[in-house]
């Protein structure tokens, strides 16, 4: 039996089991109509479809290129911020500073969005870099620093996004002998991306080589947890269909808290940026994936199923 206590859905134990008052994170699968699960995420893909429309996704320079100044050979600490803001001043943009060590000797990497400077521009910044720092200009290169995804590896990974999910379709299909079943999995698990795209977007995360990674990664990670969801629905045993894909939705989302709970140690403990990287559209994705499969798809599979079945009253 459940009942709401400031807008939170608790149930209420049985007399005499010693329970207590609990949230029950599977309230709307017992409780609400199909039509009315699907209202969260389709709501939530809505609004990062806004954003995405009107803030785009922002690119790393892995993917738009721009100028790499190197700095090799200093004996002392360089001060970052007066290198930084020499460069911006030469270029008139923002630039990222890095500093490298090798050897026992510094280095800088300084990395702008300017693409194809012209000679004087180039041989003005080593001039003032070299006077800067206190060394040779020929400590100083640079580089047009191109897109890393050249057009080759662009078209691969476009085919491969595409390949994808006919493959998922396929798997999924062979398994529960179902196109409705494998296409509302590869749909969800799409889903999942997109809003990780649009989070990406809304707090102007830039997608780079690491979080194209994530963003893979996550394909994975969802395709289990809907699977899951299938699985206990059209092959489990003993009880409503309903109670089932309540019995896997505790167990998908005790799977999911730990999961994040470890990237999110490894995010926070971390001083890599590639893993900063990496981590960022996996843990957005996970906190997507338990609306998106435990609610639309969840959905799907029940209102399939329970066409076959007698109809649940609400």
């Amino acid at each position: 039996e459940y009942f709401i206590l400031d807008g939170v859905f608790l149930r209420k134990p049985e007399e005499g089991s010693g329970e207590t008052l609990r949230l029950d994170p599977t309230y709307h699968l017992h409780h609400w109509s199909t039509r009315k699960m699907l209202l969260p995420p389709l709501l939530l893909a809505l609004f990062f479809l806004c954003c995405l429309l009107v803030r785009g996704i922002p690119l790393s320079r892995d993917f738009r290129g721009g100028t790499l100044i190197q700095v090799r050979g200093m004996e002392g600490y360089p001060a970052l911020a007066e290198v930084k803001g020499t460069v911006e001043g030469l270029l008139g943009g923002k630039v990222e500073v890095k500093l490298t060590s090798y050897g026992g000797l510094y280095g800088l990497d300084i990395e702008a969005d300017n693409m194809d400077l012209p000679q004087e521009v180039r041989e003005n910044l080593r001039k003032a870099l070299a006077d800067e720092l206190g060394i040779s200009e020929n400590q100083v290169v640079v580089y047009n620093m191109g897109s890393i995804l050249t057009s080759l590896s662009k078209e691969q990974a476009r085919n491969a996004l595409l390949v994808a999910p006919l493959f998922m379709i396929l798997v999924v299909f062979l398994n529960f002998r179902s196109l409705r079943a494998g296409g509302g999995i590869v749909g969800t698990v799409w889903l999942n991306v997109f809003d990780a795209l649009g989070c990406m977007s809304l707090l102007g995360v830039e997608l780079s080589i690491g979080s194209m990674a994530g963003l893979l990664m996550l394909l994975g990670y969802s395709d289990d947890t809907n699977v899951l969801l299938v699985t206990a629905v059209e092959k489990g045993v003993g009880g409503s269909p309903r109670e089932r894909a309540a019995a896997a939705m505790r167990t998908g989302l005790l799977v999911n808290g730990t999961t994040f709970l470890v990237l999110l140690f490894v995010n926070l403990f971390t001083t890599s940026k590639l893993v900063d990287e990496l981590t960022f559209p996996l843990l957005t994705g996970m906190v997507f994936d338990a609306v998106n499969t435990w609610f639309l798809n969840a959905a799907l599979v029940l209102g399939k199923r329970e066409r076959r079945e007698v109809p649940v009253a609400f």
